[in-house]
């Protein structure tokens, strides 16, 4: 078929329907009109999340099938919810969001359309795709693999990274790991980490990469697939290209034909997410690609030091304005590790209005959630933060709706990102569903479309939607026992239509799922965030990982130095003369090293006002922190 094609003319549509954005330049253009197979490499805050969705809502107007559709990828649910939210403004937009057409992440594409049909189809039961509730189920379980368990101590730098990123490989679901390493096949070592996995698919526990090989064995079954998904869908775009892995980007190639338009858009400067395995075979971007490489996230004073940790590429270039506060350096005494992020926040409150703390996050990041390094303090987020947790996930990796629900420290102080709230209470209430024996609920594993799944499913969906909206807007749902007996009881009151024929409601508030955690405070189980006060005024700032960051844009953002368990160094350590003098990374340096640097861009290119970083004084240079002064930095010693 003749796909549709945007026209020039047709960009004088974007100033009405996107008065806030500006697409008038000539690298934007270029990328809204092109019509052909071609790549979009765009730098970051360069708005290609945006400029994706204005493309589509131009496409929209003029697509003319009612039984082909336009699929749309992400690897991340922020960048899926932008172009949702993007498209959903006006009506031919929204009709993107319904059949013929997808707009999802990569994941929830080769679920819904290869994985979950043949695990289905051979009567295997899914009831998580869950990386941090696998790692944790799998740790769970070690101790009772006695000579596994026992290889991993003496193997601290391989075995635990492999235990918790255990997966399955290619159509014969051959053993693998992400991370780190185990003994060969056939070794009793293997064995046991092989029958740790096969234990828990059959809990139905799973990573999304074992998706990935349950779609390679359907394609191996039924290549015919590839022809009938090429005509569903003749046109392709995909953001975050850079963080699909090989075994994606192969499958990706598999399941569409030379016949389909594919369009992929990212930064290879941000490529963190995918695995290193096979990473020299990636294509993105190819010959011929497009090129954005203005910011409109971040000033200079920002863009120069991101441009200190820019592997590829053209330098990206700053947006408008440099009003904004100096990059800040903080270095701390080992034993006062714990104090930097309170310092942060009172540095933010002395710098940053409320108006400006008002138009978005603040935000501590670090490359490593935890680690055993025997090394000083400045390792992982643990190091800075010693209660960081998974939010919602118990230490055995049970997912906890007590925890779910529960306040955040910021509630009542701070705004509140009531998406990311809405998003808990949905899993929550899938999992009472699913739990109590909802046959509706029973097949649905994202919960940002369980109302829309209820409704397809034939469910009254408004007992259902106002549960959701109570939950999300309520407070004090686990302050103590009473409150969680009476948020039980609503729990019940609404969903009740839908539950197990005969379940009471004290049959509802004995299942598991609603166990109150034993042992550990709430206030450490919920301490994601570290409130900071300065007379009348506060600040909320929110502790993760740079992947969890991925896609984010930030007011402030704390880089936090993290110690790399493959590179075995620092990241800021090996990267402050880069920053400081403009030391090159080098074209021979390592993957690992590249790795570490490409997590620092990501990380440093978060914030639109205050960049701050922070390591141990006895891995600073004093020549890197006088040239970084002379650079205009500020320098706060703690």
């Amino acid at each position: 078929m003749t796909l549709p094609v945007i026209e020039p003319s047709d960009l004088e549509q974007l100033s009405r329907l996107f008065p806030d954005l500006d697409f008038t330049d000539a690298e934007r253009r270029s990328v809204l009109v092109e019509s052909a197979t071609i790549d979009i490499q765009a730098a970051p805050g360069s708005g290609k999340t945006t400029l994706l969705a204005a493309k589509l809502t131009l496409l929209a107007q003029k697509w003319p099938l009612a039984d082909r559709g336009i699929c749309v990828l992400s690897h991340t649910n922020v960048a899926r919810d932008e172009i949702t939210k993007r498209i959903s403004m006006t009506v031919a937009g929204a009709r993107l969001l319904c059949y013929p057409h997808f707009v999802g992440t990569i994941h929830a594409f080769v679920n819904q359309f290869l994985a979950l049909p043949l695990l289905r189809s051979d009567g295997e039961s899914v009831d998580i795709i869950d990386n941090e509730v696998f790692a944790a189920r799998a740790l769970s379980m070690l101790p009772r693999k006695y000579t596994l368990n026992a290889w991993v101590k003496r193997n601290p730098n391989q075995g635990p990274d492999a235990i918790t990123t255990l997966r399955y490989e290619g159509p014969d679901l051959k053993l693998g790991w992400e991370l780190g390493g185990l003994p060969g096949i056939g070794t009793p070592t293997y064995n046991e980490a092989k029958d740790l996995k096969n234990a828990l698919r059959k809990r139905g526990v799973f990573r999304h990469d074992d998706m990935f090989a349950f779609a390679e064995r359907l394609l191996q079954r039924f290549p015919e697939l590839t022809t009938r998904l090429s005509w569903r869908f003749p046109l392709v775009l995909i953001d975050e290209m850079q963080d699909t892995s090989w075994a994606q980007e192969d499958l990706l190639s598999r399941v569409f034909d030379s016949s389909v338009v594919m369009q992929r858009f990212g930064d290879r400067n941000q490529r963190i997410l995918s695995s290193s395995k096979d990473s020299d075979k990636l294509s993105f971007p190819k010959a011929g690609y497009l090129s954005v490489i203005t910011t409109k996230r971040f000033p200079e004073a920002i863009a120069a030091a991101v441009r200190t940790v820019q592997e590829h590429g053209e330098p990206v270039a700053a947006g408008p304005g440099n009003c904004v506060p100096s990059p800040v350096l903080m270095l701390y005494d080992t034993d006062k590790a714990t104090s930097v992020i309170e310092v942060f926040g009172k540095q933010v409150l002395q710098t940053l209005s409320d108006e400006i703390l008002s138009s978005g996050a603040v935000k501590a990041i670090c490359a490593r959630k935890q680690g055993e390094a025997n090394k000083d303090a400045g390792r992982h987020l643990v190091d800075y933060w010693p209660t960081y947790v998974s939010e919602g996930v118990t230490a055995k990796g049970e997912e906890s709706v007590f925890l779910m629900l529960a306040d955040l420290p910021s509630m009542g102080v701070s705004q509140l990102d009531l998406y990311g709230r809405s998003i808990n209470v949905k899993r929550a209430v899938l999992l009472a569903l699913r739990r109590a024996g909802c046959r509706e609920a029973a097949g649905i594993r994202d919960a940002s479309r369980l109302l829309h799944k209820l409704e397809a499913a034939g469910a009254d969906c408004a007992p259902v939607r106002l549960l959701c909206h109570e939950l999300t807007v309520g407070r004090g749902h686990t302050a103590d026992a009473a409150a969680w007996s009476a948020t039980l009881d609503l729990m019940y009151t609404r969903l009740s239509p839908l539950l197990l024929d005969g379940m009471s409601q004290s049959d509802f508030a004995a299942l598991p799922l609603f166990a109150t955690p034993t042992k550990t405070s709430l206030a450490t189980l919920m301490s994601n965030e570290c409130m900071v006060s300065m007379g009348d005024r506060s600040v909320c700032v929110q502790i993760g990982t740079v992947a969890s960051a991925k896609g984010e844009t930030h007011v402030a953002t704390l880089v936090l130095e993290a110690y790399g368990g493959q590179a075995r160094c620092f990241d800021l350590e090996k990267a402050i003369a880069s920053i400081s003098v403009g030391t090159s990374i080098g074209p021979k340096a390592s993957n690992t090293l590249k790795g570490l640097y490409r997590n620092l861009y990501v990380a440093m290119s978060r914030p639109t006002h205050l960049l701050c970083l922070a390591m141990n004084k006895v891995r600073v240079k004093q020549e890197h922190v006088e040239a970084l002064t002379a650079k205009g930095w500020v320098v706060i010693e703690i």
